[in-house]
């Protein structure tokens, strides 16, 4: 699988997810975490079930440890993990998939905390589920009061630091960018991150996925 385009689309959205699949993203992301409000979380779980999609270019991202037994059962072949920050947990993660799984989950985890970078060497290490990381920048800022700018020299050395240590790994897979209107500003994006060695980008919406595709 390439991970060049990996398109998020809120698990509770019907229309959206159904959508996605006549897109181009290398890899689709049914999110149950940040995107899909707490009361309609567990209608999200339904819905994507219903959608009967291609679980083979299909991750879910989970909101808690619960929603393991969601993926399992629907038998999708991998999920990103929001928060990622020690190898216990990881650890955790990974004995609960071994005891439910029908098929093997890859686990990407999403470093978007301080601790998370900091462990990010144990984290890379975990070869069993883990083949690539997810950089997650804006709750990052968030919690560190972090203002990035037009240019995102802000988050540059997180950006490499990532680089650095995930060399045993596929190309990691970059933040999002939120103004989806902009789309000159987005692909500079693209190309900054390509030539630190990132080999895809999170996408928010469908005009993001083509380029992500050219440059990437």
């Amino acid at each position: 699988m390439k991970f060049r385009s990996i398109l998020f689309v809120p698990g509770h959205e019907e229309k959206k997810i159904k959508k996605a699949y006549t897109l181009e993203a290398d890899l689709i992301v049914l999110d149950l975490e940040s995107t899909v409000p707490p009361e309609k979380k567990e209608d999200a779980k339904k819905i994507i079930k219903s959608c009967n999609v291609n679980k083979k270019n299909t991750y879910i991202r989970i909101d808690t440890k619960k929603d393991l037994e969601f993926v399992t059962i629907e038998s999708f072949p991998g999920i990103l993990l929001p928060f990622t920050e020690t190898l216990a947990q990881l650890n955790e993660v990974n004995e609960i998939l071994k005891i439910k799984e029908n098929v093997k989950t890859n686990v990407i985890p999403i470093l978007e905390s301080i601790n998370g970078l900091a462990n990010i060497k144990e984290i890379c290490s975990f070869e069993e589920r883990v083949n690539i990381i997810s950089f997650g920048s804006h709750d990052l800022a968030k919690s560190i009061n972090l203002k990035v700018s037009e240019d995102e020299k802000e988050i540059l050395e997180f950006r490499k630091n990532i680089i650095t240590n995930s060399k045993n790994l596929l190309k990691p897979i970059d933040t999002s960018y939120l103004d989806f209107k902009d789309l000159i500003g987005f692909e500079k994006s693209c190309q900054k991150v390509k030539s630190l060695g990132f080999g895809g980008k999170a996408c928010i919406h469908p005009d993001q996925i083509r380029i992500c595709n050219k440059v990437f």
